[in-house]
């Protein structure tokens, strides 16, 4: 916080936690703000391009059935990139621009879910493949130290279920960032404002549980499908999300943290928490933009289909008949 004078009053930027209009951040940039501003968008701009050149690419080389998920998990990274450069430029419209890019990785994390049982062949060839498998629940972020949980056996009901726990993220987080804004446009609402009486709390709470929830079956499903898409870089694709999730959730949430605390001083025209949405949206640019080169890469080796293993009918009851002899013969 700034003092406006001598008698120690506070200034009035820095006491109204307001966002400024983008004339008066265009007004006050120098040489260098001028450069900034320019290189982000720059750099916005060519993640924009790179991921519609790539959009191309996968109508060209991926079959059908893969390209509508392929294309909304190379979208993060510019999506984001894009709503943080919007941000910047109009501070006010940071409200939004959150709750786009919030709304579209919530549903992408559920593509990724998809994009595993896709690159495994689909829900029938991957029931098949693992019809005698377990799941390993023990794992993060919620139950990495609970050991003692069992393996739970993949059938239809335990994939529906994992399926249930991510678009239950993508289909409540938009709902809940549409009432942080209607409470916000009556003034019931701020991101700042972290006390037990405001809703902000409350709301950001809950979407933390959910976004826990969303990310277990992710785990879940890595765990059980990594050696088997090895081939398909999975391990550099998984890396890939958990850097934009990371980025895009964890990130902000710390610099709103130390906006609060003090740690990240008021400077006119910019109050605290509106200097560090501006260094949040500044740092997710550089981030995203680098996360879209890379994803470019990743994304085109490794997308032949997968020949899993075929296994008929008759081939299914002989295995049967012949697991049944073997246990009469052990009884007898």
């Amino acid at each position: 916080m700034e003092e406006a004078g001598n008698n120690g009053t506070l200034d009035p930027v820095c006491s109204a936690n307001e966002r400024p209009y983008s004339q008066v951040i265009l007004e006050s940039l120098d040489l260098t703000g001028i450069l900034l501003f320019g290189i982000l968008t720059l750099m916005t701009l060519t993640a924009d391009l790179v991921f519609v050149e790539e959009v191309f690419y996968i109508y060209r080389k991926i079959p059908p059935s893969k390209r509508s998920i392929f294309i909304w998990i190379n979208a993060a990274a510019p999506v984001i990139a894009t709503t943080s450069c919007i941000g910047m430029w109009i501070p006010r419209s940071t409200m939004f621009t959150d709750f786009t890019a919030a709304v579209f990785f919530a549903i992408v994390i559920h593509k990724f879910l998809l994009m595993m049982i896709k690159e495994c062949g689909g829900q029938k060839l991957f029931l098949r493949h693992f019809e005698n498998d377990h799941f390993k629940i023990s794992t993060g972020p919620c139950c990495c130290c609970c050991l003692c949980l069992p393996h739970i056996r993949i059938n239809r009901r335990t994939l529906f279920l994992l399926k249930l726990g991510t678009f239950q993220f993508a289909f409540l987080r938009p709902v809940l960032m549409f009432l942080s804004i209607v409470l916000w446009t009556n003034g019931n609402y701020s991101p700042s404002d972290l006390s037990p009486n405001g809703a902000a709390i409350w709301i950001n709470c809950f979407i933390g549980v959910l976004t826990i929830i969303a990310l277990w079956p992710i785990g879940i499903m890595f765990q059980r499908v990594r050696a088997l898409l090895n081939c398909k870089k999975i391990i550099p694709k998984f890396a890939l999300y958990q850097f934009a999730l990371i980025l895009s959730q964890l990130q902000a949430t710390i610099i709103n943290i130390l906006a609060m605390e003090g740690v990240i001083a008021c400077v006119p025209p910019l109050s605290s928490s509106a200097r560090g949405a501006y260094m949040d949206q500044q740092l997710l640019i550089m981030e995203m933009f680098l996360i879209t080169l890379i994803s470019r890469v990743v994304y085109r080796k490794g997308n032949d289909d997968l020949e899993l293993p075929v296994v008929s009918d008759q081939e299914t009851k002989g295995n049967k008949q012949n697991s049944r002899i073997s246990v009469e013969g052990n009884i007898f």
